[in-house]
């Protein structure tokens, strides 16, 4: 991992604890911590249990709708200024402790900052008089030694379904934080619409902070009357105008104009807009971490193992794992094809095993020899137990990637991606997989992956499509359709489809041959398209602006512009190698970062990628976030007339199910049989 990089994202770190902690200190004394369920897991990855005990922390709890009875006179509120419906939680929490006579000083933080609409929620529930409103400005959790993600899920639902700026608004904040923290970035390039408007936002902020440093650089003039020498201000005074200001404006106590960045500067920005690119979502990825996140699910570096039938025959054994970034072993592992995971896996676990059968021979030894091996001998059983775990999961890996439903999947996959077949026979074996209700988020998958790279389906087939989806997973998806639609998952065809345009203009698939030594070793031939995009910012003579009849393809619009920093500029003159920080606004895949990390490594260290995400995503997830079944579980409205039935597009009565069979497909692996 490149230090350059480590060390940005430490002091992303160390800032954003500071912060956290020092807000806690505000409230001296005892208190008890009410947290928003969306930044309980995240937390872990900034502070410890015993810092928040440290800091005067009795007990800390998920914010909702039950109360919590706590004996300590001081109440945290820590909540997403987004997440607007909390604030009803809290007046519930306030009101029920007024009724119990309880007196506290309540303390309602919103982060990254307050909003009138949080104020006026609170006024509106009568208890905005008993709470101390403040903000605390937590943009970054570092989840990885390159990666920084937001945490704030529903990004691409809220934005491209719900029509909701907030999200990119957000994301513009946290891309100003940091470069308030190491500088301004001098080179910008946005795609898609989402895109967009975190440029625009950021130029906005750019230039409201410049006003407010040139309102600082005045602050400590006096103002006297004519003819009158000026009077110095004091320096006490002086320092005390800035620390109001800096309280006041965060982005200015950090600016580098006012504090010079002891770190490595950022000196190139990509903001990807997810909906660019909707086929690195829906495409199949073959490194270790994303075939454990897409079989357990990874959450804050956790995942949970319970159901996992070798971890139930370890008994009482903790059934949340931490695949923890600092576990060198793991770092080693990750990225891995999985093809080369098990023979790696099986060298390791031999390496173990030669040091335990060396055991016999140590008191043939002298002392000297004795000691080292009984320091060889604690570090290889120290790495056993994690060294079996991965073995565990890899077999798990292997016995899913071997499955017949799976190979069958991939085969049709392969065949929608390479339109060797007609789009009938594919969406024929789609039906198929929705008859015999495999999961819902595996059918969807392939049935928008056929839309994507068709420009759409025919209506006929289509409605077909939707009748019998709802018939077989509920008609509570009726939404979920709808939400898809709208968000550009699936479409109804109209135009001639450029997915071979878009294909053989950004070499999005390469033969199986030179896959190890591109980025396309992730996804086992297909390249990224958004790692593609960061590619060719460098790879094209004149970066984007070269391919504009191919952007023109994608979704949104693609622009490039330069920020003026002589800093920047200077610093890049000496530094041929350059750190790059690439932003994906609606998530980003394992195979995404697995295939920058695997870009770095071609560009033999010219450009190092820091990832900045507004969550982890993956196809599952992606269509997890396009449910609203808690529509369907409200209560109906009394005193008004149920309406009329009507029949609506796409949602007529099921047809009748058939019974057909996609052959089985060979991949022709012995051991580790995923390649395309």
């Amino acid at each position: 991992m490149d230090s350059a990089v480590t060390e940005l994202v430490e002091a992303v770190r160390a800032d954003v604890r500071a912060r956290l902690l020092d807000l806690l200190d505000e409230v001296t004394g005892r208190k008890v911590l009410l947290l928003d369920s969306t930044i309980v897991g995240p937390l872990d990855l900034i502070v410890s249990p015993s810092d928040l005990k440290d800091h005067g922390v009795q007990q800390w709890h998920k914010l909702s709708d039950q109360t919590v009875a706590a004996d300590c006179s001081q109440m945290i509120f820590l909540v997403r200024c987004a997440r607007i419906e909390l604030v009803d939680m809290m007046a519930k929490q306030i009101l029920a402790d007024e009724k119990e006579q309880k007196e506290r000083l309540y303390v309602a933080v919103f982060v990254p900052n307050k909003t009138e609409e949080c104020v006026q929620r609170l006024a509106a529930s009568n208890v905005k008089a008993n709470v101390r409103i403040t903000e605390c400005a937590i943009h970054h959790f570092p989840s990885d030694k390159d990666v920084l993600s937001m945490e704030t899920p529903r990004l691409y639902h809220d934005f491209h379904v719900l029509g909701d700026p907030s999200g990119p608004f957000y994301a513009a904040q946290a891309l100003m934080s940091l470069q308030h923290k190491f500088g301004t970035i001098p080179s910008v390039h946005a795609i898609g619409g989402a895109g967009r408007v975190v440029v625009e936002v950021m130029q906005r902020l750019r230039k409201e902070d410049q006003a407010g440093q040139a309102k600082l650089s005045t602050a400590g003039k006096v103002e006297i009357q004519p003819g009158v020498p000026p009077v110095a201000a004091h320096p006490k005074g002086a320092a005390a105008i800035r620390r109001r200001e800096e309280a006041s404006s965060p982005a200015l106590a950090a600016s580098p104009e006012v504090q010079e960045a002891k770190t490595a500067r950022i000196n190139e920005l990509v903001v990807i807009d997810r909906r660019v690119d909707l086929f690195s979502v829906l495409c199949s990825q073959f490194t270790y971490q994303a075939l454990i996140d897409s079989a357990y699910g990874i959450q804050n570096n956790l995942i949970d193992i319970s159901n996992a039938s070798w971890a139930k025959d370890r008994g009482n054994a903790n059934s949340t794992v931490r695949l923890s970034p600092d576990d060198p072993f793991y770092q080693e592992i990750r990225d891995l094809h999985i093809d080369k995971l098990g023979p790696l896996l099986e060298e390791k676990a031999r390496a173990v095993q030669q040091t335990y059968s060396e055991k016999d021979n140590v008191k043939h030894k002298s002392a000297s020899d004795m000691a080292e091996y009984i320091k060889k001998f604690k570090t290889a059983q120290s790495a056993h137990p994690l060294l079996e775990m991965h073995i565990n999961l890899a077999h798990d890996l292997k016995d899913k990637i071997q499955s017949e439903d799976y190979r069958q999947m991939l085969k049709l996959e392969d065949e929608i991606t390479a339109q060797s077949t007609s789009s009938q026979s594919c969406l024929d074996t789609v039906e198929d997989i929705m008859d015999d209700q495999k999961p819902f988020h595996e059918a969807l998958r392939l049935l928008c992956l056929l839309s994507l790279v068709n420009n759409g389906i025919k209506a006929k087939q289509l409605d077909q499509l939707k009748r019998t989806f709802l018939q077989s997973y509920g008609f509570e998806h009726m939404l979920t359709l709808a939400n898809m639609e709208r968000a550009g998952l699936l479409r109804y065809q109209h135009g001639k489809s450029g997915w071979s345009t878009i294909k053989r203009q950004f070499n999005l698939f390469v033969e199986d041959g030179a896959a190890d030594q591109d980025i396309t070793y992730a996804y086992s031939g297909y390249a990224p398209l958004s790692v593609r995009l960061v590619q060719m910012t460098r790879s094209q003579p004149k970066g984007w602006m070269s391919l504009r009849d191919a952007l023109s393809l994608l979704h949104g619009p693609a622009q490039e512009l330069q920020q003026p920093d002589s800093n920047s500029a200077k610093e890049q003159d000496g530094n041929k190698s350059s750190i790059v920080l690439v932003c994906f606004l609606g998530g980003v895949t394992s195979g995404e970062i697995a295939a920058l990390r695997r870009l770095a490594e071609l560009e033999d260290g010219r450009r190092r990628f820091l990832i900045m995400t507004t969550e982890f995503i993956n196809s599952k997830k992606i269509f997890d976030s396009m449910r609203n079944e808690e529509v369907f579980k409200q209560a109906p409205v009394e005193g008004k007339a149920r309406p009329q039935e009507r029949s609506l597009r796409g949602f007529g009565p099921s047809p009748q199910i058939r019974n057909r069979r996609a052959p089985a497909h060979s991949l022709g692996r012995r051991f580790w049989p995923t390649s395309r």
